[in-house]
């Protein structure tokens, strides 16, 4: 069975100096060192049919996605938004990533596109990564969709400020931007549950599945 190679990570952030650039196979990506086993082992395990991603930034994160699905043998479909384009954009699609540059939710967040809600209803396990320019409401609108077996995360995570303060900030990650008490009625009213919490409590991601 597959295993993650740990050796492929060619830089680690060092949040000391509150540097948060990590690197795998030297493709920078703005996610602590410790996010990469993390999603790798997530995929190996619920084998999506496609991952949305909300926020392509650099898109290193992005190309790891696709590096973890072709090491794994998956037919994924790769699907990343970002409302503003760069260059390397062109060589992440030619390996494969589909990525749109535009805006999937409406003005002061209060509704979604229904070309992103299309593509987390249609059939087979959806991963959704939010990451974009407002977490909070990227996860609690995107969480409606979701289907049964499907997941949705969001970045710059801790349980509450006093965790972040006491526990992750100068040791995994140095920002916070969303919480559990932000997303706890989402939570409950689409019957999300934690899913592989400490791996990803590490890697500052809130990992919910749909019962």
């Amino acid at each position: 069975m597959k295993e993650f190679n740990s050796e492929n990570i060619t830089k680690k952030s060092d949040l000391a100096v509150s540097d948060s650039i990590s690197a795998y196979l030297s493709h920078s990506a703005q996610q602590n060192h410790y996010a990469y086993e993390a999603f790798y082992n997530l995929i190996k395990d619920i084998k999506p049919k496609r991952i949305i991603e909300i926020g392509t930034a650099m898109g290193g994160f992005t190309l790891f996605l696709k590096f973890c699905c072709d090491d794994l043998e998956l037919n994924t479909e790769i699907i990343s938004y970002d409302v503003s384009g760069r260059e390397s954009y062109e060589f992440i699609r030619s390996n494969g990533v589909d990525i749109r540059v535009k805006d999937m939710f409406f003005q002061n967040y209060e509704g979604v596109n229904d070309e992103l809600i299309n593509l987390i209803i249609e059939e087979g396990v959806c991963l959704v990564l939010c990451d974009g320019g407002h977490k909070i409401s990227e996860f609690n609108l995107l969480s409606k969709y979701i289907k049964s077996g499907d997941i949705i995360m969001a970045h710059d995570y801790a349980d509450n400020i006093e965790h972040f303060k006491n526990n992750i900030e100068y040791k995994y990650w140095n920002w916070l931007e969303i919480t559990d008490n932000d997303i706890s009625d989402a939570c409950l009213l689409n019957n999300l549950v934690s899913y592989r919490k400490d791996e990803f409590d590490k890697a500052v991601w809130v990992c919910k599945i749909k019962e």
